[in-house]
């Protein structure tokens, strides 16, 4: 049923049967042609009332709708008694709608049976129509309508849940690229402490190294055995500025484990800006305790495991935990695709499960309700 029909067949069939009715009644109708092009006049303007009342919105036009109606139905019965008492059912109906009243205040129309019987001497013919125009409003007014708010209703907060999520979306993008400008700024700093540490450290010695080579290469021809004492500690002092610079580097290098984050977090944001998955990183590690070996052994099988994802899952969504607890490290990985029946040992899955069990760990997978891999890192304290 198209929107449109289930919008205006209800004002259509007020107008089908009020159009059939004042047609019944000039065919049987033996007044005057003037009284019955004001009664035709005053019924029109009936019809329009009964029809926009239906199509309106407006609680105040709704309400001038109803007096109007109850004005012409009331100069209607004057005109022409029968049809006029019929638009008093009309207004009865309409009122009824209009308030929310029950079935049983609907029952009130019945009353008009009362003078159309002694117009007409039709109980019958009365009684028809008074249950039909009854099946329709209560039909429209108490089921449909009720229907029809219901849907509006869950349209309503359908469009508040997707703005909700379009919301929380782009609050996580946000905070995807602020965490992603943190661990950079961070790796950052600490190339230009290595920067830093190299020129204070280094700059004096290679440059006096230099000066002392140039004056070796005058020294050569005159006195070569001084020159060539220049050179034996220009040489002796370049041996000592490469261990320096051995040692800067193993002390200033980045550590494995912001590498490993800031690596996950471009993982993330590519999930979502290249393939519109929505993807959650957790990690939890309030006392450092995660390995370098475990975070590196975490980032491969993420690796890993978002790339099956991408390829099969058909998911929309990835969530990614990483928790340090007393004595493990938990790494769950999951998405909310298809899942699959049967798991098979392929090079990938194979990969994981030896990458983890190389570190003492565990791994398992659950496949029924999307696609999820547990992995758990027994800690190793020092001492």
């Amino acid at each position: 049923m198209k929107e449109s029909f289930r919008r205006y067949y209800f004002p259509l069939g007020k107008l089908i049967f009020l159009i059939g009715l004042w047609g019944y009644h000039l065919l049987s109708s033996n007044e005057s042609l003037l009284k019955d092009a004001v009664s035709s006049f005053v019924f029109s303007l009936f019809m329009l009332l009964s029809v926009v009342l239906e199509l309106t919105k407006s609680r105040k036009i709704e309400i001038g709708m109803l007096i109007g109606e109850g004005i012409l139905s009331v100069a209607g019965v004057f005109l022409f008694p029968v049809v006029g008492l019929i638009n008093l059912l009309f207004v009865i109906f309409d009122i009824c709608g209009a308030f929310n009243f029950s079935i049983f205040v609907y029952l009130l129309g019945y009353v008009v049976l009362i003078p159309f019987v002694k117009i007409t001497d039709r109980f019958d013919v009365g009684f028809g129509m008074v249950t039909l125009l009854l099946f329709m409003y209560c039909q429209e007014k108490l089921v449909i309508s009720k229907f029809r708010e219901d849907i509006e209703h869950e349209e309503h907060v359908q469009s508040e849940l997707k703005t909700d999520m379009e919301y929380q979306s782009r609050s996580h993008k946000e905070e995807l690229r602020k965490s992603n400008l943190k661990y950079e700024n961070e790796i950052l700093k600490e190339r230009n402490r290595i920067s830093q540490a190299l020129h204070d450290r280094l700059g004096h010695s290679i440059n006096g190294s230099i000066y002392q080579l140039e004056a070796a290469k005058l020294l050569v021809d005159k006195k070569p055995e001084v020159a060539q004492d220049t050179i034996q500690a220009v040489i002796d002092e370049l041996r000592t500025s490469m261990d320096e610079i051995r040692m800067i580097l193993r002390a200033e290098k980045p550590e494995k484990r912001k590498m490993v984050i800031l690596t996950l977090q471009e993982l993330c944001s590519e999930c979502e800006t290249k393939y519109g998955i929505a993807t959650e990183l957790s990690i939890k590690d309030d006392n450092g305790t995660i390995t370098d070996a475990i975070f590196e052994v975490i980032l491969d099988n993420t690796s890993e495991a978002v790339t099956n994802a991408l390829k099969y899952s058909k998911c929309r969504r990835i969530k990614i935990d990483i928790l340090a607890m007393n004595e493990v490290v938990r790494c769950t990985i999951q998405d909310d695709g298809v899942g699959c029946r049967g798991l098979e040992d392929g090079m990938g899955i194979t990969g994981m499960k030896n990458r983890v069990r190389s570190l003492g760990g565990s791994i398992d997978f659950e496949t029924e309700m999307g696609f999820k891999i547990n992995m758990i890192f027994p800690i190793i304290k020092e001492g």
